[in-house]
């Protein structure tokens, strides 16, 4: 999950997910804890020891508990270059894959697509300092994407065609850390000053409106201000 300027960035990101041959699978939390502790087990085997930032449903399913399910665990490193902890994260979730028969992607880092070079060591710092674990074993970390990169991400699917049914919902939840960590409601303002950093399309005022209606109706208090 990111944002890009292209219209067309939802549909880009379904054709980098969703390769031709693999059909989408749900995965539980369970189900997503036991393949990584899996990826964990090989990567600790081969003497590494890698943290990487999960945006997305993987969040949502393990971390938070918001859904049942999600279709895969997206993450990005500290750099898009190339390197070898990502690779090594790759190939041993390739491996996991023809194990268990299921799709490559199960495990992917196609969201680092949308991600400025120059804004992802700072995100990757920010995931570490905010400390949201959603997996941790030796070999494998696994930190959940800052809060406000999470909410912004969604807010510009909403935004435009091919937004998720839960799309709303998630981006409440992530309201919902960032407002329980501050003990206030977010001020309109700063969503839009987060969307402009983060290259994102900035939410109107509808759909402002209806997270903070959504906000108000699950929580009983004002996230937006």
């Amino acid at each position: 999950m990111g944002c890009i300027v292209s219209k067309n960035g939802a549909d880009t990101l379904r054709e980098l997910v969703n390769r031709p041959g693999e059909a989408e699978q749900d995965f539980t939390s369970n189900q997503i804890t036991q393949l990584l502790n899996l990826v964990a087990k090989q990567l600790h085997d081969g003497g590494k020891d890698v943290t990487i930032v999960a945006v997305g449903g993987a969040v949502n399913t393990v971390l938070l508990g918001s859904r049942a399910a999600t279709g895969d665990v997206d993450f990005f490193y500290q750099t898009k270059q190339k390197n070898d902890d990502v690779s090594a994260v790759v190939k041993a979730a390739a491996d996991v894959a023809k194990a268990r028969s299921i799709g490559q992607a199960w495990l992917n880092n196609h969201t680092v697509v949308f991600i400025q070079e120059e804004q992802i060591a700072a995100l990757y710092r920010e995931a570490q300092t905010q400390r949201a674990v959603v997996f941790s074993a030796p070999g494998l970390t696994v930190l959940a994407a800052p809060w406000r990169y999470a909410l912004v991400t969604k807010l510009d699917r909403l935004m435009k065609p091919g937004a998720k049914p839960y799309d709303l919902s998630d981006a409440v939840t992530y309201l919902h850390e960032i407002v329980q960590k501050t003990q206030q409601p977010v001020p309109r303002g700063r969503l839009q000053e987060w969307a402009n950093e983060f290259k994102c399309t900035v939410a109107d005022s509808s759909l402002t409106q209806s997270l903070a209606d959504a906000y108000q109706k699950k929580y009983e208090h004002a996230g937006l201000s």
